[in-house]
């Protein structure tokens, strides 16, 4: 029935083309039943329910009573990184972690028919000793068959542990078996290991003799290769080669020295080319000899002063005195020439220096060039040597290991945990048999009860109200608690979005307002708010919706037309002398019925009392009248009427309506029962714009479903003050 509808609007059904509107998608498939149905389901089915779960639970019991019970005992093997009990490694070394693909190698070992038979001979060793001597190879093999079926080896997550369970219906046989499965795996790695020592030892003991002579030859031809042509030497080099070295800074310091001896004899000539007879050169001025000189010609030259002012030219005093001058000039002069001369010979002398040094130092490197071809043949001896000497080495340590290994075998595990005697049995479990038993046989009654009635769940999705009950989807509205974090909101709802005007909670009933204002046709004056059955939220939401658009400044009116529940009336303590039923008597004028909310500035026409009167005041003439004046007087007009399946009034005043809003409490209302609310409504021509989902937990991720935007609340919480 509800494919072949369509509302006068096209806001909320089919368009005119007989089409979907956009975001529609044929209905789905019904996942679980309504649980408002299940006892009657079940109380018709009550029979076959009993039959059902008796039978599945007897042949648990059947199934639990004909199991022999199993003990199940584990001992545990700890796999060793390393076999040898002796390393002949350098110190500091880590021996390398084993792989996990050497543990499974070692796991299929232990699970192996020659462990089962060495386990089964100590068995028969240790607790039949009689048959031990007397068993034949076919009763061994038969034990150790019999040890191997019962026999489950596993590594202990992805550790070096392995586990060894053993399953028998004797828990002591069960504990004894896994122990000897155990005992067997360290038998069996010790005879091994011993086998493969003792022949090791006796190979390379033979080679070791041969080894030694071979490393002693190649070391004495490298040491008289060495010395019959003179590459010894300290530090790697030879005595050519430290030779050249010692000459090379002998050289270095010889020609520094004659560098400074050229500088100070060519300064000194340089001094002298521009006159003065080297009296200012500075090896005859740091001259103790010449400086004496120098104070003498001082004092002589002032006395010559005094006596050339006292006396005349050819007086003897003055010309004695003139001649001790020039005699001290002289010397000073003779003593510059001999610094000069000396200068000279230091010149010349480190000049043979140097030579000297060059010569020696020429004939060294021909000496190593000579060493150097010879240094090709000592790098092959070289390497036959170090060979020669490793693989001793290597044969050697192998030697002391290989027997320290033939005294001291010792296995590559060791028995972390030996199993004890199980006292519970691993199998049948009868607490899980039961258990299982329980919810098989319950589950199967139900099943037989619901395989005929498969009920649809309530109205939850925006899917559900868009492809099954092909309504538009007008958004959801969130419970009050589930909007606040970490604590109960202690206001109403109709308080709350007042008081936080910026929260979640009131920016839903905008986004309702928003769908309502802005779908398509004219502009909506009056606007219906109703739903298919009692306490969905209808109220609430019709007051939340009033008060949030009254508190922005618009002109808007509260209608309570729900006479039998009077809830929007009695939330804002609506108290007038005259109410909405003198208002459709005619009894009283329009402004004497309106109460004005002092908080919100909403006006309100409400009622003060449910009336007992038989007569109804709601009609098509009177509702057509009432909307004409409401829409002369306000800018919107909420009316919250009675459910539309309980209430005709409902019907009458959701048709005169501009547009009608239905609300379903979220996951409570069956979708029949809007299915039958929403055709009842556009049968009467009504404007249905669509359905609103109230009371939905949006704690809850995709309360609404996949297309739900309370999905991202998280993100856009900031965006709220709660």
């Amino acid at each position: 029935m509800m494919n072949n509808v369509r509302s006068s609007d096209n806001g909320g059904q089919l368009n005119d083309t007989g089409e979907e509107p956009v975001g529609m998608q044929a209905a789905s498939v019904p996942l679980l039943p309504d649980p408002g149905l299940i006892w009657q389901v079940f109380r018709r089915n009550l029979l076959l329910f009993s039959l059902v779960f008796l039978a599945i639970l007897g042949l648990a019991v059947a199934y639990a009573s004909l199991q022999v019970p199993q003990y199940v005992a584990r001992a545990s093997v700890l796999i060793e990184p390393t076999s040898d009990p002796v390393r002949t490694t350098a110190p500091g070394n880590r021996l390398e972690a084993m792989q996990a693909d050497e543990v499974d190698t070692e796991i299929r070992l232990i699970a192996s028919p020659l462990v089962a038979e060495r386990a089964a001979m100590l068995y028969l060793e240790r607790y039949a000793p009689g048959l031990a001597t007397r068993a034949t190879a076919t009763e061994v093999a038969a034990q150790a068959q019999r040890i191997l079926r019962s026999t489950m080896v596993t590594r202990s997550g992805q550790t070096r542990v392995v586990d060894i369970s053993v399953r028998d219906s004797d828990p002591q046989m069960a504990a004894m078996n896994a122990n000897l499965v155990a005992e067997a795996y360290l038998a069996s790695q010790v005879e091994a290991k011993t086998a493969r020592s003792a022949s090791s030892t006796a190979f390379i003991n033979a080679r070791l003799s041969e080894l030694e002579r071979n490393a002693l030859t190649t070391q004495a031809a490298l040491d008289n290769y060495r010395a019959d042509r003179g590459l010894a030497g300290e530090n790697g080099s030879t005595n050519a080669e430290q030779e050249v070295s010692t000459l090379n800074q002998q050289l270095a310091s010889a020609r520094a020295d004659l560098a400074e001896k050229r500088g100070r004899y060519s300064a000194a000539r340089a001094q002298l080319s521009r006159g003065g007879g080297g009296a200012d050169v500075g090896a005859a001025l740091g001259s103790g000899t010449i400086a004496s000189l120098r104070a003498q010609e001082g004092a002589t030259s002032a006395e010559l002063a005094v006596l050339r002012e006292r006396y005349g030219e050819a007086h003897p005093q003055r010309r004695q005195t003139e001649e001790e001058l020039r005699d001290i000039q002289s010397r000073i002069q003779e003593e510059i020439n001999r610094v000069l001369s000396n200068l000279q010979a230091d010149v010349q002398t480190a000049q043979s220096r140097v030579a000297s040094i060059e010569g020696s130092r020429g004939s060294a490197l021909g000496t190593v060039r000579q060493n150097s071809r010879a240094q090709t043949g000592l790098g092959e001896l070289q390497q036959k040597a170090e060979a020669a000497g490793q693989v001793y080495q290597a044969f050697l340590a192998r030697s002391q290991e290989a027997g320290a290994l033939r005294d001291s075998a010792m296995p590559d595990a060791v028995i972390s945990t030996r199993a004890a005697t199980p006292k519970l049995p691993a199998s049948p479990n009868y607490p899980l048999i039961l258990i299982f038993g329980l919810i098989m046989a319950t589950g199967s009654g139900v099943f037989a009860v619901l395989l005929a009635e498969y009920l649809r769940r309530g109205v939850q999705t925006k899917r559900d109200v868009e492809r099954s009950l092909r309504l538009r989807y007008a958004g959801a509205i969130p419970s009050l608690n589930s909007t606040i974090e970490g604590r109960k909101a202690i206001l109403p709802p109709h308080e709350y979005i007042i008081s936080h005007p910026h929260s979640m909670f009131a920016e839903a009933f905008r986004s309702i307002r928003a769908f309502l204002t802005l779908s398509p046709g004219t502009r909506p004056r009056a606007i219906a708010i109703t739903s298919a059955l009692p306490g969905e939220g209808k109220t609430t939401t019709s007051v939340c919706l009033a008060r949030t658009t009254a508190a922005e400044g618009g002109k808007v009116l509260l209608v309570d037309a729900d006479f039998r529940r009077r809830g929007a009336s009695s939330l804002l303590e609506y108290v007038s002398p005259h109410d909405i039923h003198d208002y459709l008597d005619n009894s009283a004028p329009l402004a004497q019925c309106i109460y004005v909310d002092p908080i919100s500035g909403l006006h309100v026409l409400g009622s003060n009392a449910v009336q007992d009167s038989p007569k109804s005041s709601v009609n098509e003439a009177r509702v057509e009248a009432m909307y004409d004046e409401l829409r002369s007087n306000y800018d919107i007009i909420i009316v919250d009427t009675a459910p539309i399946l309980a209430v005709a009034d409902g019907r009458i005043l959701a048709t005169a309506a501009d547009r009608v809003l239905l609300i379903s409490k979220w996951k409570k209302t069956s979708k029949r029962a809007v299915e039958a609310a929403s055709a009842m409504l556009i049968d009467a021509n009504a404007k249905v714009t669509g359905l609103a989902l109230a009371q939905v937990n949006i704690k809850k991720y995709a309360s609404t479903g996949d297309g739900d935007v309370y999905a991202y609340t998280q993100k856009f919480r900031g965006y709220y003050q709660n």
